[in-house]
């Protein structure tokens, strides 16, 4: 396990992705039954380990759950790992009929250029290891939440550039063999948060471990508040017959500054 200056963990290891990867294929494809679902939530279980989210870098709500998660990491020693969830792959590149008119463009030029960043993202973890990973969320975040209104394919390489990896890793971005790493993440989301789940999909430790779609929040809490939240979320997590706990959205992340 690594530990960065703000004194936040990473697990310093590889996802057990490929190992599970038949298994993680076949319940992403649906074809799995609840019971299938239990027997991949123990087998994952056993090999992670801290904290895992399941992230679309395109996703703006996900990006400030990823903000409060980085402020609490410190004061809960929290080993933090973000893995790929792909809205382009989940929604078949399809976006939904109410999406107004005026953002269709953004939303979908974004999802498509969040797919080839999470296609650096699985190429980094199997070359380096997890604070590799969050070094190119974070860089990438910062500049899509800033252009959202206007996805630029430029930010690929700004983000590998300011993460200080190998530049190589760029040509993972058009390279579909990746997509099989995406699936099985996204397979993993899906057992611990439910079929074709929202982001973000976060995934605790323990025994079992448990995981949850959320939170959702429009901005992120900082200090006290921020731990508070995490202590708050792991007594419902504890809960298994605690399911969900929701309120209308009355502001967006969007006006969330993005440093």
């Amino acid at each position: 396990m690594e530990t960065d200056s703000a004194g936040t963990h990473y697990a310093a290891r590889k996802a057990p992705t490929r190992v599970l990867l038949s298994l993680l294929v076949t319940v992403a494809a649906g074809s799995a039954a609840d019971a299938e679902s239990r027997h991949l939530r123990g087998a994952y279980g056993s090999a992670m380990t801290g904290v895992e989210v399941f992230v679309d870098p395109s996703c703006a709500w996900t990006w400030v759950t990823s903000c409060w998660l980085r402020e609490v990491a410190p004061h809960r020693a929290l080993s933090l790992s973000w893995r790929s969830y792909c809205l382009e792959i989940r929604d078949d590149r399809q976006l939904a009929p109410g999406v107004p008119e005026e953002e269709r463009w953004a939303l979908q030029e974004g999802r498509a250029l969040a797919h080839r960043m999470l296609r650096i993202f699985e190429a980094a973890r199997a070359s380096d290891d997890e604070h590799a990973v969050d070094r190119l969320y974070s860089g990438w975040g910062r500049r899509y939440m800033r252009g959202f209104l206007n996805p630029d394919p430029r930010w690929l390489r700004e983000s590998v550039e300011a993460a200080g990896v190998d530049l190589a890793l760029l040509a993972a971005a058009d390279d579909d063999g990746w997509d099989a790493e995406i699936h099985a993440a996204m397979a993993v989301a899906y057992a611990f948060g439910g079929a074709n789940a929202q982001t973000p999909v976060m995934v605790v430790a323990g025994d079992p471990p448990r995981g949850f779609k959320g939170p959702v929040m429009a901005s992120a809490p900082t200090g006290e508040a921020a731990v508070r939240l995490w202590d708050a979320i792991c007594v419902l997590n504890a809960e298994p017959a605690f399911f969900e706990l929701t309120r209308p959205r009355t502001s967006s992340p969007y006006s969330t500054p993005a440093d």
